[in-house]
């Protein structure tokens, strides 16, 4: 089944590939901007798959390399959600941020592996929440951990979808599984991400009536910025 769900996703952008190639090379299509674009934009997204393949053979082998340090979670999550903010309004999209202020959250973590995780949630919730929505970012913390809840509006996923949306290769067979979707990767390298932090992840139906998806990471200390007047 792993090899012929990979076989599936590889299929359709290099047959765009060869299909729009072949009719250059028959005269059908010039070799102009507009084409050239198109053949770049399946490249990239070929690109991506595979490497997103590679990342999760390495996380699910244990040979996927995390450098941990001591960092402040709240800015790591903060910077995420900034460089996000354009794409969601493009998109006719909210992005609620409800982070606490002036305050360090320290986790001991590879912050690029972080990054990596908190893209993977804002791209799923970019590519799959209908216009007008939001996204909805909270930040709290309860006992020695942190939680961050992704909350975004319709659609959502069926009941019996929620179990499996971590699992590799699984994709939603509903109104959040569409052409524009991706290769239902993204997800299960979010899961490999948290455990490999000695956190959890998990996926609900959201009360806006979309997901939500809330990441536990355990905290090493919790404390207020030092303000300067």
């Amino acid at each position: 089944q792993w090899i012929q769900d990979i076989a599936h996703e590889l299929r359709t952008p290099l047959s765009i590939l060869r299909g729009e190639i072949e009719a250059i090379q028959d005269g059908i299509n010039a070799a102009d901007e507009p084409t050239i674009h198109s053949l770049h934009q399946e490249s990239l997204h070929l690109q991506r798959l595979v490497e997103d393949l590679y990342t999760l053979s390495m996380s699910d082998s244990g040979a996927l390399s995390y450098h941990k340090a001591e960092i402040d979670l709240l800015q790591t999550l903060r910077e995420s959600l900034n460089q996000f903010e354009y794409s969601f309004q493009e998109h006719g999209l909210n992005l609620e941020q409800r982070l606490p202020a002036n305050t360090v959250a320290s986790v001991q973590a590879d912050e690029q592996r972080l990054q990596q995780l908190f893209h993977n949630l804002l791209k799923n919730s970019l590519r799959y929440t209908d216009a007008p929505g939001k996204l909805k970012v909270v930040f709290q913390t309860s006992a020695d951990w942190a939680e961050i809840q992704f909350t975004d509006t319709p659609p959502s996923v069926p009941d019996e979808a929620l179990p499996r949306l971590f699992e590799r290769l699984f994709r939603v067979e509903s109104s959040r599984n569409r052409l524009t979707g991706g290769a239902g990767i993204g997800l299960s390298i979010c899961h490999n991400i948290v455990e490999a932090h000695g956190g959890q992840i998990q996926a609900n139906h959201a009360p806006e009536g979309g997901l939500q998806v809330t990441i536990k990471l355990p905290l090493k200390t919790l404390s207020k910025k030092t303000i300067r007047g």
